[in-house]
């Protein structure tokens, strides 16, 4: 007879050890780490596998002390009050999650888990888990990224819609514009289908761990694009007026129309959102040799020199008054989509005087 893989089994070991091994396997396996910590002498004593999760030799010492000191400052409070209001029994189980620095100069993030052990009704002990959950918590983030991204784009063609519709129903109880209002309703179903790719690319890149649509490439006119998004904005903005040129070059350009003509309209839209009481933003189109260079003005608050290195990032926000309202996503997206273009994207400002935002594309030249 065999059992569990051994032939003889005379020499079987013991069936706890076998028990014992597997289980030890299985801990290994996903890096389950136990702890105990003297709640007297505040000793803590740790499994290889919980050293490991903080980046330490299986044979390092960790005191509770060092483990403090391996936590982001930010978490620490937080962990210690898990910890007080187990032992004070206000909670029945300790829970935390915390992030620490390895070694190496990598985050992770730690599940920590334990139960209050009690002589005589008086607590003495506290033993429990900790596991690396730092894949979980990077994926956690990505979707709140991605959920950041989809909401900051989908609202754009969502506001282009309800404009749109509220100047069509204006025009419908004032005078009959048939050809303009034709115009709109042909605007107002491409802001749709600029929906619906949204929705279709966020479903695509659900599962993905970067949210990052593919290009739609297709040669076009950047011009003739710059003018069909100008002409947006104004339709549905009666407090500043857009001015462009009087003639634009001509410009033909590979990229994803659809894409770029978000950028403009983002650029646009902040030109307006940032410059209340001005009544005048102001639009270029320069070339020179091999790119091309859209520019947008616009003349309000400006932002200070200590901002400007910041203002692409993900999520980062000026601190301006709380009536302006944004997700701090809008630049980083044009960002994105510029670079993914190949092209640059930066911004001249002087605070109380305006800002001057600009992207260089590669233009098609032959």
């Amino acid at each position: 007879m065999q059992l569990l893989g051994f032939s003889d089994t005379s020499n079987l070991p013991p069936p706890q050890l076998v028990v014992d091994s597997h289980l030890q396997a299985a801990m290994n396996h996903i890096h389950l780490g136990f702890w105990e910590l003297d709640l007297k002498t505040l000793h803590l004593t740790c499994t290889a596998s919980c050293k490991q999760n903080f980046g330490l030799h299986p044979y390092a010492d960790l005191s509770y002390e060092r483990l403090q000191s391996i936590i982001y400052e930010e978490d620490l409070p937080l962990m210690q009050q898990n910890l007080a209001q187990v032992i004070s029994r206000q909670k029945e189980f300790y829970y935390a999650e915390y992030r620490i620095n390895h070694p190496d100069g990598t985050l992770h993030w730690i599940q920590a888990e334990g139960l209050l052990i009690t002589e005589q009704d008086t607590p003495v002990k506290l033993a429990g888990t900790t596991l690396d959950i730092t894949p979980r918590k990077l994926s956690d983030l990505r979707k709140d990224e991605l959920l950041s991204i989809v909401t900051h784009e989908v609202n754009t063609p969502l506001t282009s819609i309800q404009g749109y519709l509220q100047l069509l129903d204006r025009m419908i109880k004032t005078t009959d514009q048939s050809a303009k209002m034709g115009q709109i309703i042909q605007r107002t179903m491409q802001s749709a289908e600029r929906l619906k790719n949204i929705i279709h690319d966020y479903f695509i890149h659900t599962q993905s761990t970067i949210y990052q649509p593919s290009l739609r490439m297709q040669i076009f006119r950047l011009d003739e694009l710059l003018n069909e998004i100008t002409d947006h904005v104004q339709a549905i903005t009666s407090s500043h007026e857009v001015q462009l040129p009087e003639s634009l070059p001509t410009v033909w350009i590979n990229g994803d129309r659809q894409d770029l003509g978000q950028v403009i309209n983002n650029l646009l839209i902040n030109a307006i959102k940032y410059s209340p009481g001005r009544q005048i933003v102001k639009v270029d189109l320069m070339l020179a040799e091999a790119t091309a260079t859209l520019s947008i003005r616009d003349y309000g608050m400006g932002i200070a020199t200590q901002n400007l290195g910041n203002l692409f990032k993900k999520a980062y926000r000026v601190d301006y008054d709380s009536a302006v309202k944004g997700t701090g996503m809008g630049l980083y997206i044009c960002h994105d989509i510029i670079t993914r273009h190949d092209g640059y994207i930066g911004v001249q400002s002087t605070e109380g005087e305006g800002s001057n935002f600009y992207f260089t594309l590669p233009m098609i030249t032959e």
